[in-house]
């Protein structure tokens, strides 16, 4: 692919989460009303020396990374929204209501499995097609701003995409490997 002009077109959100849930497979959550914004996240650390004055590092160390996303969205569907609003609680038990403080959101278990409230976040667009998958998300804060009055709501929901893992030793290899995002919807 050379390089050219980037055009998405239009985007819609598909969302899978645990297999307790209404998500259990892949879901269509909304049509964005305008342009998504992915924000990578990358985290770095200075590795700064006295005999260098300590303030401009010989070395940098890479500290992970994550992507925040934020979404405008015109045609969804609020059960569905509810749902991820629910799981991104940590699987309240009902919306409007609280988990427990402390709640964890993966569990230490598998993606998907009913005690794993992470959503696999996917964007889909037919005029781009390069869909972007995102597997372990939720909805974080301000989650959800939500204009009501007599025109039409437009949703922005802010998600957050973290590296999640049931061992983060990895066999030694810690963080390497553990995948963010690619470029494959889920199924």
């Amino acid at each position: 692919m050379g390089r050219d002009f980037q055009i998405n077109g239009e985007t819609m959100v598909y969302v899978k989460g645990s297999n307790a849930s209404a998500i259990a497979s892949i879901t269509e959550l909304g049509l964005s009303e305008g342009p998504i914004t992915l924000t990578l996240d990358f985290r770095h650390r200075d590795i700064n020396v006295d005999a260098w004055g300590g303030e401009i590092p010989p070395e940098v160390q890479v500290m992970l990374a994550a992507v925040n996303i934020s979404m405008p969205l015109i045609h969804l569907d609020r059960d569905i929204l509810d749902t991820c609003i629910r799981e991104s609680m940590g699987g309240a038990p009902a919306i409007g209501q609280l988990a427990r403080a402390g709640a964890r959101m993966g569990n230490n278990t598998v993606r998907f499995s009913a005690a794993n409230h992470y959503i696999g976040l996917n964007l889909a667009s037919p005029v781009g097609n390069k869909p972007w998958r995102f597997f372990t998300s939720y909805l974080t804060g301000p989650p959800m701003a939500v204009p009501l009055g007599t025109e039409k709501s437009v949703y922005t929901l802010n998600w957050r995409v973290i590296p999640y893992t049931i061992d983060p030793w990895n066999g030694g290899l810690g963080a390497q490997g553990q995948p963010l995002w690619d470029y494959v919807l889920d199924t």
